[in-house]
């Protein structure tokens, strides 16, 4: 799965700031034949929360919340229940859910979710969100929509099941590249003999923010037949939809378009593809560009070959423009880039900076991937060729590493910067990025323990405190650190 923080989708689509670890909730209200009941979903990310070792096998890790779900009604409460939710023994770390179902009547309610790590109990959120239970038991209504992002037979792996399927809800009710499409499953009661024997679902999706005929786009329909219950589950195309908030709309309608009952739930999509393809301009000089004539490996490894040189804002699109099998996206990136350097000169200055990636390609390919991907090779193309390069792979306490220095660095107005590069796999090339001086890169302030661990007799007793090692006659990394 294709990561990205919350944090920077509630920035695009105004969720607000997010404080504490993160849970996506999701409620849904459904009815039985007499009764409703409410299902909490939440989803906790194996990132945001503390692991621990278990009492008899320490090797293996779990995570232990504690939520107190609480249910008022004006106000005041109505039901309080505790629990502990225990992440699975035996697959280590990793995303887990928990659901839980509760009674309701119709009313308004206020619900509260307190959750507590039991494993850091510092580290606590506060969800609040409010429920309507609304229509009487004859009343032809939709249930809640449920936003899905996995659906498959009953006998996968998926942790909830309904209706002869399983499934797992949306994250965050956010529609992303690896999702696809958007999911839904609702439930349609109080149908009877004396409707018509054949109606129709309408769907389709409002755009929060487009006017006039772009506010609505794709409609789709389904046809029912009349039933004391209907089961409806549906699967919504959402590939060419731009990054944004929307609504997705629900309607019964008759035969003769009258509509009778309808619901409505919003999402938010985030399509960095889309995006980028809508922004595409009809340029001249790109349709007459020499990116026109390469093909899709040439276009790959020249996309990839400026990872170093792309803006932390755009890398994510461009891992997608990678991955597209559109060729178009691809070759605009790239001019695009280009461009911005000389536009009279763009194929030179490109070929200059092939000629450099492809040397750095061969000097430190590894086994897994171009040399310009690995970390040497990295930061070669993103701050250029070091003043000075150590290279030790004779302490008998370390693995091989390599210190580069530079005087100075334009990129961050600094003197002296080092890099401290090394190979705990012994692998061929397969060197890595331990600690570096450089702003906005790796610090990490216990280099030297991670550098000499296979001195573990020599390692501070108290390791999260400590930082240096001991001097010794065969550990040299530290005075290169401080005489070049």
């Amino acid at each position: 799965m294709i990561r990205k923080t919350f944090f920077t989708l509630a920035l695009l689509f105004g969720l607000g700031p997010v404080f504490a670890f993160e849970v996506s909730l999701t409620t849904a209200v459904f009815r039985t034949d007499h009764s409703y009941y409410l299902e909490i979903y939440s989803k906790f990310k194996l990132s945001e929360i503390q692991w621990a070792g278990l009492p008899d096998t320490p090797d293996k890790l779990f995570a232990r919340i504690e939520l107190l779900c609480i249910i008022k009604q004006d106000g005041n409460p109505i039901l309080a229940e505790k629990y502990h939710i225990n992440s699975p023994e035996d697959s280590g770390p990793m995303d887990f859910w928990d659901m839980k179902r509760f009674g309701v009547s119709q009313g308004n309610y206020e619900l509260e979710l307190q959750y507590l790590d039991l494993n850091n109990i510092s580290d606590t959120l506060t969800i609040s969100k409010r429920i309507t239970v609304a229509g009487e038991e004859t009343c032809l209504r939709f249930s809640d929509i449920l936003l899905l992002s996995n659906v498959k037979s009953e006998s996968s792996d998926l942790p909830f099941t309904k209706s002869s399927f399983s499934y797992e809800p949306l994250e965050f009710d956010l529609v992303d590249p690896e999702t696809g499409n958007l999911i839904f499953y609702t439930e349609l009661y109080g149908l009877a003999e004396d409707y018509d024997d054949v109606m129709l679902i309408k769907y389709f999706i409002e755009n929060k923010k487009a006017t006039g005929l772009d506010k609505y786009s794709r409609t789709g329909y389904k046809k029912i037949h009349s039933d004391s219950t209907q089961f409806l589950l549906i699967d919504f195309p959402m590939a060419d939809f731009a990054s944004g908030n929307y609504i997705l709309h629900l309607e019964l309608n008759k035969k003769s378009r009258e509509v009778i009952c309808s619901a409505s739930r919003s999402f938010s999509v985030y399509n960095p593809l889309t995006d980028y393809r809508n922004s595409m301009g009809t340029d001249v000089s790109f349709e007459s560009s020499f990116f026109q004539f390469m093909t899709r490996d040439e276009l790959n490894y020249s996309l990839k070959a400026i990872f170093p040189r792309v803006g932390n804002n755009m890398t994510e699109i461009l891992n997608y423009i990678v991955a597209s099998d559109e060729l178009k996206p691809k070759r605009y990136f790239l001019y695009n880039f280009w461009s911005g350097f000389s536009l009279e000169k763009m194929q030179q200055v490109y070929e200059e900076y092939m000629d450099v990636a492809r040397a750095v390609d061969n000097s430190y390919a590894t086994n897994v991937g171009f040399g310009f991907e690995s970390h040497r090779g990295y930061y070669f193309l993103k701050y250029g060729k070091p003043d000075d390069i150590v290279f030790e792979e004779d302490e008998p306490t370390a693995p091989p590493y390599e210190i580069w220095i530079y005087n100075y660095l334009e990129e961050t107005q600094q003197t002296n910067v080092k890099f401290l590069f090394y190979n705990p796999s012994l692998a061929h090339n397969d060197f890595v990025l331990l600690h570096s001086t450089c702003r906005g890169e790796r610090n990490n302030p216990r280099w030297e323990l991670d550098l000499y661990s296979d001195a573990y007799n020599e390692q501070p007793s108290n390791y999260i405190d400590g930082r240096t090692m001991p001097s010794n006659f065969h550990r040299n990394a530290k005075r290169y650190f401080t005489d070049f």
